[in-house]
């Protein structure tokens, strides 16, 4: 999420402008930047890295003996076969080096730090998650407003390639320090870089957090792997294929209640209990606890309910950083909530199964079509996927759950005979104007609403509608279309900008419902049955194809990132399809 903020704020120039809106996307002045080959936000410039903060590499190297202590005291020395390649954007040490005191003066390095890899596998950013003596290996990032720490972080990252590619050496690549330090680098006014700051500031904290969780833990493998390896403990059989909860139930857990309840004693008593003995301890917990069922306070439980409802919230903030429109944002949330209200378990805890047996509850209980179950199935599988990537849960449940199939059905269009029938069934201009309009464009509904009769371009027959993803593109209708329009718009008396309006006063703009309901009514007056916006669009990509309009075009047309999306809605005749066979085959 953090990656996407700054390439939506600094790289697409889409920070939000003094009305909230994004810079650049609407219409906010951009100027071209001769060093950059590029234009940039008015008001912005370009400088060198060097010159909003200092690059010094780290301490040279010297033998290992030299930095060792027998007392094992001293200040951890961080090696550059100390860089990872995990998403982490911390860097704490597995194995500590230890060098003595006289070596601190050397280049010591406090948390939160801003480090490079300078060589080996070179231009990886870091910051430090402890103060440590770092190798000349590394470069050390300093002297910079705060504001602009997490900015020149992601900078580093973007920088990378560059840095790869101007790195010397036939063996050990070491990046060219005076290249980074002359890299042009955007200077952001401490207004954005203020506001950027806030926003990621507590997901870096959250992500600190990981990594010394994750170091934890590989500490705990390290000391329990012997173990492993002379008997002392044992795992589940490689055979053994299943989830948590399918796992504590071979183990004798019923409740994962009682799993934490262990967990946390365990934990607890590492400091007190040598290794054999924590494990004598887990097996006589897991027999004592078996008749008896824990139950969870309602103070754990609402704490639980609390985390699972932030976890929520920062998911749909994502989404909306992304580009989702706030109908789809809504879906998601609505979709996701109704998950949680059903599981009192926090979300790594979540398994596979309950959420196949939510699912078939869903459908049972609403009668859901396979289609609308799919789309639950869908968005929690979107959301899981994106707690997994942020590291709060290990491995996404909904992975094993297949997509629902559904029933392929040949959906209808509205024939020529149809679309007379309606069109004599008008009684109001507006209405024959709605008809042709939708049937030549095959705009969406929603698209159709936002028109105002400034966007329509009578003499190139055309228009410019923001679809889905606040996307724009240029629709055209046809003649007809045209001369109703026109008719249209010249019987109208009242102000209102939009292009269609409700025929009684005021004169409001026309919403989506507005036009659903007036279609459904002239359809059962012209007895057509099922008439709905959305079946004039597909009429009308059935009509492209069948007149052999290129299937590219017909996607370009509706306004379709994928052209998968466009066959579905289009339907070719029949009848096209036998003449066609009869000429090809014979």
């Amino acid at each position: 999420m953090a990656r996407q903020l700054y390439d939506y704020w600094f790289v697409q120039f889409d920070f939000p402008d003094e009305n909230g809106k994004p810079y650049k996307s609407s219409g906010g002045k951009m100027v071209w930047n001769e060093r950059l080959k590029r234009e940039i936000p008015e008001g912005w410039s370009v400088g060198s890295f060097q010159d909003i903060c200092k690059v010094n590499r780290g301490a040279s190297p010297r033998p290992i003996d030299d930095f060792m202590d027998d007392t094992n005291t001293g200040m951890p020395w961080l090696k550059i076969s100390d860089a990872t390649s995990t998403e982490s954007p911390y860097i704490h040490l597995i194995k500590e080096s230890i060098i003595p005191e006289g070596i601190r003066k050397s280049v010591t390095v406090t948390p939160e730090t801003l480090i490079v890899s300078n060589s080996a596998t070179p231009g990886i950013p870091k910051f430090m998650g402890i103060t440590a003596c770092v190798h000349d290996g590394w470069l050390v990032v300093t002297k910079y407003k705060d504001p602009l720490k997490y900015y020149l972080f992601f900078f580093i990252q973007d920088l990378r390639n560059m840095l790869v590619n101007t790195a010397s050496g036939s063996v050990f690549k070491n990046l060219k320090t005076d290249y980074l330090k002359q890299a042009p680098i955007i200077i952001t006014p401490e207004i954005h870089l203020s506001k950027f700051d806030s926003i990621i500031k507590p997901l870096m904290a959250e992500l600190r957090n990981k990594s010394v969780e994750r170091i934890n833990l590989m500490h705990q493998r390290d000391e329990l792997l012997p173990l492993l390896m002379n008997g002392q403990v044992s795992v589940m059989p490689p055979e053994v294929n299943c989830d948590l909860s399918e796992r504590n139930d071979i183990l004798g857990i019923k409740n994962s209640m009682k799993n934490k309840l262990i967990d946390s004693v365990i934990a607890n008593m590492g400091d007190m209990l040598s290794p054999q003995e924590l494990f004598a301890l887990r097996k006589v917990l897991v027999r004592e606890v078996e008749g008896y069922e824990i139950i969870p306070t309602p103070d754990n439980e609402n704490k639980t309910k609390k985390a699972n409802d932030d976890l929520a919230t920062q998911f749909i903030s994502a989404k909306r950083i992304e580009g989702c429109s706030e109908k789809t944002l809504n879906y998601y949330e609505n979709t996701i909530r109704a998950f949680l209200d059903k599981t009192s378990k926090e979300l790594h805890d979540v398994t596979t199964n309950e959420i196949r047996r939510y699912l078939s509850d869903f459908q049972a209980k609403r009668n859901s079509s396979k289609t609308t179950v799919d789309n639950v199935r869908r968005i929690l599988s979107s959301f899981f996927s994106w707690l997994e990537d942020e590291d709060y849960i290990v491995k996404s449940p909904v992975r094993r759950i297949h997509k629902v199939r559904s029933e392929l059905t040949v959906k209808e269009t509205i024939s020529d005979e149809h679309l007379e029938k309606l069109r004599d069934t008008c009684t109001e201009l507006r209405d024959l104007a709605l008809i042709d309009f939708l049937v030549s464009t095959g705009v969406r509904v929603g698209e159709l609403v936002t028109l105002n009769r400034s966007d329509i371009d009578f003499n190139e027959r055309q228009c410019v509608v923001l679809g889905k993803g606040n996307k724009e593109r240029t629709v055209y209708f046809n003649a007809r279309a045209k001369v109703h329009l026109q008719n249209y718009i010249a019987t109208r008396s009242d102000s209102e900008a939009a292009l269609f309006v409700s025929l009684a006063a005021p004169h409001n703009r026309l919403t989506i419902s507005g036009v659903e309901s007036r279609l459904r009514q002239l359809g059962k007056q012209a007895k057509v049955c099922r008439i709905h916006p959305h079946k004039f669009r597909r009429t009308l990509a059935t009509m492209a194809i069948d007149k052999g309009m290129p299937i590219e075009q017909v996607q370009r047309l509706l306004g379709h990132c994928k052209i998968d999306t466009t066959l579905h809605y289009a339907m070719v005749n029949q009848t096209n399809v036998r003449n066609a066979h009869r000429k090809f085959i014979g």
